[in-house]
């Protein structure tokens, strides 16, 4: 793995451990899903709410049954880069169902385009500082007209980010703010 890859996993590191306590574990998980539910106004029990809360256990779960070595139910930043790129090769069934439900909680009316308030909440409520988030979303929307995010846009940027190791691509590389 490269320096670049080397930065973005550290970087999402950071924002997975929601509590700041320097480990990964359910809890980070449960506590995320709280605040993007919360900053976006659905309920758990809701349809999209569901679907986020589900998809998110699952990337929690991929992450766990590959990254914690010890079995101690928590993961560590070495444990976390060592398995990352394995759970990263199987993007579109273990990563993908989870930005593909943020979208649709960002996407309020459901007409398949994202605006750069539902972005901001959505990106925000994981950790990502507003001001990096809505600059996130002008470099992701720059060539389209309306500036409106497709979920086929989104999910190139977040395949991208675990994968591309391309210092020019930096749409995807500051998906989540500066690294």
């Amino acid at each position: 793995m490269g320096a670049l890859l080397d930065q973005k996993y550290e970087k999402l590191f950071a924002l997975l451990d929601a509590n700041g306590d320097g480990v990964i574990a359910e809890d980070d998980f449960e506590l995320m899903g709280s605040r993007v539910l919360a900053a976006v106004g659905e309920e758990r029990t809701a349809v999209k709410g569901k679907e986020y809360a589900d998809a998110l256990m699952t990337y929690w779960r991929a992450l766990r049954e590959t990254a914690d070595a010890d079995g101690d139910g928590r993961i560590d930043k070495g444990e976390f880069s060592q398995a990352l790129s394995q759970v990263s090769d199987h993007f579109d069934m273990l990563i993908g169902p989870l930005y593909r439900a943020g979208f649709d909680l960002a996407d309020h009316d459901d007409d398949g385009l994202v605006g750069k308030d539902g972005f901001v909440a959505v990106i925000s409520a994981i950790g990502v500082p507003e001001e990096e988030a809505g600059a996130a979303f002008d470099r992701l929307t720059e060539t389209e007209q309306g500036g409106q995010l497709t979920k086929d846009q989104l999910m190139a940027a977040a395949t991208q980010f675990y994968r591309d190791e391309d210092p020019a691509n930096t749409a995807s590389h500051l998906l989540f703010g500066a690294l």
